[in-house]
């Protein structure tokens, strides 16, 4: 009798753990085969459920915000879907808190039953028996069930099983959240990009020299809150803008987008700069959202007379350094932003350039941070100013732009500069066309190296500059073209007086002049050094939008002025 007993509890416990294996096997399948997470528990809380022969059964997840567990799944005689229930005061909330499981023979008893549940739903809580969820060392939430049915009490073996049976619930969630949050940033990441596309497309395109403006902007994040534009009025007269929108993120860059288009289209009517913000401002306080302002200054430059005027509006202090003297004048903003009350008067400043340039500029590039974690500020940037020479105005920018992009950047920089060029004139050296294919690297290290001899550069800097070119291609084939041999570039060279200028141009997805940067070199990783080759050898570099809104274009400069001999190699190149 002994002997048929033991067998037949054998083969009780084979069935048994046979059907807690195909229990498994059913939920695992389920939550494969579905990412609708509330679909797929409440097929498991339905089939454990059953097979806990209990009279009902819930899964709690936990909301970090609320500080409650949320009944996601139910089963059983009432649906307590939705219910919350506090995690200090409910044996759930108590299970959570320890990360163990709670078998309580009398619910009643238990000094953290909470009646309110059953009180709202007719239910009786007699016996429970829950288990934490946990993913990734975390407790997300709780399984339960309550009532054994044909037995008075749950004992150790059920809070076994239902141990084993939370393991893959607890996987299924933690993966269905991973999962939406990956939709969501994809989501996200779309709309971003949509963002920066419109973004950039308002930026003003690039105008050949002598143009007497010049500007720059460096997002911190994927989508930027400055902008800057500057516009021809008729033969007598340069339009231009730099604003800066208060906050971050979408909703910043769409008011960026309005205050942008705004204001261009209050300036094409040549009101003065006065009466041009406050036209502005009306239309912002209006309809701006709430709490958010716009930091702006505009004005014309009339070449012929040789005289800026403008009204600023919050920006920093607008900097003048003489090209002679080298002294630097400032003008302090005598005017709140704008969108905050629509009855401002927006004052006017005024100074003629003479050979020198007047610089205007956005709060990113006085809050940059330097090494010691101390900011910039105004009397850092003219300290940096002082030391800039060049001649040609979109090197000085870019030297500066690229000083304040390697401190700690918190905020978009955006750099305009005005100053007469007439000395500025600009030819086309040569250019070739050809495939991202690593095969044509050969060829065009020899086109560089011929355009940069004839030009008079030392073998040094032959060497340098030709290694900037390959690396700069190779990134193309290795990033934006992922490795596709057929990708198309192009790659032109001209000369601005003494610099020499690569125009860089592919036909790839846009890549953000933000997520392009120097790599940090205390990181000791092989590869990625092309950003810092090019970063130390040029003089200036950036990325700019090709004329048709398609592909990318990376503009580098080297000055040939510090050469003896430099305007020999100019004469040269015209002969």
């Amino acid at each position: 009798m002994k002997a048929e007993s033991l067998i037949q509890n054998q083969s009780e416990t084979s069935a048994g753990t046979l059907d807690q294996l195909k229990l498994l096997a059913d939920l695992s399948q389920t939550f494969v085969q579905s990412l609708n997470i509330d679909e797929t528990l409440s097929f498991a809380v339905e089939q454990i459920s059953d097979y806990m022969d209990a009279e009902a059964a819930s899964v709690f997840l936990y909301n970090k915000e609320e500080k409650k567990l949320v009944c996601r799944a139910s089963y059983g005689p009432v649906d307590i879907k939705g219910i919350d229930v506090d995690v200090d005061s409910s044996i759930v909330g108590k299970t959570l808190i320890s990360g163990e499981c709670q078998l309580i023979r009398d619910a009643k008893l238990d000094a953290s039953y909470n009646s309110i549940v059953d009180q709202l739903t007719g239910f009786e809580t007699k016996s429970v028996l829950c288990t934490p969820l946990i993913a990734a060392g975390t407790n997300i939430g709780v399984l339960q069930v309550l009532n054994k049915q044909n037995e008075v009490y749950f004992d150790n073996r059920d809070m076994d099983i239902l141990r084993l049976l939370a393991s893959p619930i607890a996987l299924s969630i933690n993966n269905a959240r991973l999962t939406l949050s990956l939709v969501e940033q994809n989501r996200l990441r779309k709309e971003i990009t949509l963002a920066r596309r419109l973004q950039r497309s308002l930026l003003p395109p690039r105008k050949k020299p002598p143009f007497p403006v010049v500007g720059t902007n460096v997002p911190a994040y994927e989508v930027s809150g400055d902008f800057y534009d500057y516009f021809s009025l008729g033969e007598d007269c340069v339009g231009f803008i730099i604003g800066d929108v208060s906050g971050k993120g979408l909703d910043a860059s769409m008011l960026m987008v309005r205050a942008s288009s705004l204001l261009r289209w209050i300036g094409k009517d040549r009101l003065s700069p006065s009466q041009w913000l406050e036209k502005a401002n009306r239309e912002l306080c209006e309809n701006a959202s709430r709490g958010m302002f716009v930091c702006v200054a505009a004005g014309y430059f009339y070449p012929k007379e040789d005289r800026v005027i403008w009204s600023n509006a919050g920006l920093p202090p607008v900097i003048h350094k003489c090209s002679d003297s080298g002294s630097i004048h400032t003008w302090i903003a005598n005017a709140p932003p704008l969108g905050i009350d629509s009855e401002l008067d927006f004052p006017e400043q005024e100074t003629a350039i003479g050979g020198g340039g007047l610089y205007f500029l956005t709060d990113g590039l006085t809050d940059a941070r330097l090494e010691n974690n101390e900011l910039l500020g105004t009397e850092g940037l003219i300290d940096y100013i002082k030391t800039v020479e060049a001649e040609s105005a979109e090197v000085r920018v870019g030297k500066i732009i690229t000083y304040v992009r390697r401190q700690k950047l918190f905020d978009d920089a955006t750099l305009l500069l005005v100053e007469k060029r007439d000395h500025i004139h600009e030819k086309y050296l040569d250019g070739i066309s050809f495939s991202a294919d690593p095969l044509n690297l050969k060829m065009v290290r020899a086109k560089v190296s011929e355009i940069v001899l004839q030009l008079g550069f030392d073998a040094s800097s032959e060497q340098q500059l030709v290694l900037c070119i390959d690396e700069a291609v190779t990134n193309i084939y290795r990033h934006a073209y992922s490795n596709d041999k057929t990708g198309e570039i192009d790659l032109s060279f001209k000369l601005q007086n003494n610099t020499l200028v690569f125009y860089l141009r592919d036909y790839a997805s846009l890549v953000y002049d933000n997520s392009v940067k120097p790599r940090d070199l205390n990181q000791t990783r092989p590869g990625g050094l092309g950003i810092n080759i090019i970063d130390s050898v040029m003089d200036s570099w950036e990325f700019a939008t090709p004329k048709d809104g398609y592909g990318n274009l990376l503009i580098m400069k080297k000055e040939l002025c510090y050469m003896e001999g430099c305007n020999e190699a100019e004469q040269s190149c015209d002969d």
